[in-house]
């Protein structure tokens, strides 16, 4: 079970340093920045944001976690582990949600918000999920 853990979050980074270093078509990993090529000022908008910064950030950040993770699993602390393997993804969820409330400030687009709170809403059941799995 816990290998397959190991494997989800790492396709995860897989599939974030693929987005972002090596595809053409996409600039964001954590939103389809094409949603808005059809209205000039609000890419120019998102650009300034910056948000390729931050999400490169976030990417050290979760290799980082993921590396003590993996070795801290295997070296025989599952809980330790596996909280640090799930830290990734609640990294991923809080780099979503800065990013759909940055884009917020930017466009005013309600859907932001409204991803914003379910973000935290799948943070919380994520954490929940895992104690009473662990506990």
């Amino acid at each position: 079970m816990y290998i397959l853990l190991f494997i989800l979050v790492a396709g995860l980074l897989i599939k974030f340093t693929m987005t972002t270093f090596f595809n053409k078509d996409r600039l964001h990993f954590s939103f389809d920045e094409r949603r808005y090529f059809s209205d000039e000022k609000a890419i120019a908008k998102i650009m300034r944001l910056q948000l390729v910064k931050i999400e490169r950030i976030f990417l050290v950040i979760m290799i980082i976690v993921f590396l003590a993770g993996a070795a801290i699993l295997f070296s025989g602390n599952i809980v330790l582990g596996v909280w640090l393997l799930i830290s990734v993804i609640i990294l991923q969820l809080i780099m979503n949600i800065i990013t759909d409330f940055r884009l917020y400030t930017a466009v005013y687009d309600k859907a932001n918000l409204v991803m914003t709170f379910i973000w935290l809403v799948l943070i919380a059941g994520l954490i929940v999920l895992t104690n009473s799995y662990l506990l």
